[in-house]
């Protein structure tokens, strides 16, 4: 057999290599993310760092291609992000104060922009599947360490649905040492989400905060 394999090559016959896994499962999102059109959640968000004591958030979110996403956030408090695909809003009512953000020069996170379409998986990750506790029967783990290093993050742990390529989980690495973990639950794919959805207008008397230019 040894003999056989060392004259393959020879003869220009190459050996059957078994596909990788993760590469099969990123493929796998990648192609349930490329059919989306829209989206809507319920989300659950949680928080640790070494500096800070951990924290919880929960709400709903909405999706819609090219580049348009919806956060309200229920608890702890109200909060709203929404991104008509060019301006970013950050909505604090309580506090009566909204960021506002352009997004021509600006990207979304890598942990939501690929929820919208954006970019390709395996070109900007190296994805290997990896352990962790509490999965159900039918999901995997792929650990996403970005090619280009980036100061945001070290890598991404995305919990995947192994049948359909949804992801039900990521979770954000950080350089200190923190993680932030969104769960989705109640997912619904192309019901149709309107753009009214998706357009912000600060109520009066609201502050309005802007990065410098």
């Amino acid at each position: 057999m040894r003999t056989i394999a060392l004259l393959l090559p020879l003869l220009g016959i190459a050996h059957a290599q078994k596909p990788d896994p993760a590469a099969t499962l990123v493929a796998k999102v990648q192609k349930y993310y490329d059919a989306t059109k829209d989206l809507r959640a319920r989300f659950e968000q949680q928080m640790q760092s070494p500096s800070r004591a951990p924290s919880k958030a929960a709400g709903e979110v909405w999706l819609k291609k090219p580049g348009k996403m919806r956060w309200d956030y229920a608890t702890p408090e109200k909060k709203l992000m929404v991104s008509d695909g060019a301006t970013l809003w950050v909505y604090e009512p309580e506090d009566e104060q909204a960021y506002k953000q352009d997004l021509k020069n600006n990207s979304l996170p890598a942990q939501v922009s690929f929820l919208l379409g954006e970019g390709k998986l395996d070109k900007e990750f190296d994805a290997s599947l990896t352990k962790l506790d509490g999965l159900a029967a039918d999901d995997l783990a792929l650990k996403m360490v970005p090619k280009v290093g980036t100061a945001a993050y070290r890598y991404l742990v995305f919990v995947v649905d192994g049948k359909s390529g949804m992801v039900k989980q990521t979770i954000i690495y950080d350089q200190q040492g923190g993680t932030n973990k969104l769960s989705f639950v109640e997912v619904q794919q192309n019901k149709g989400v309107d753009d009214g959805k998706f357009k912000f207008a600060p109520p009066a008397g609201t502050h309005i905060l802007a990065p410098p230019k």
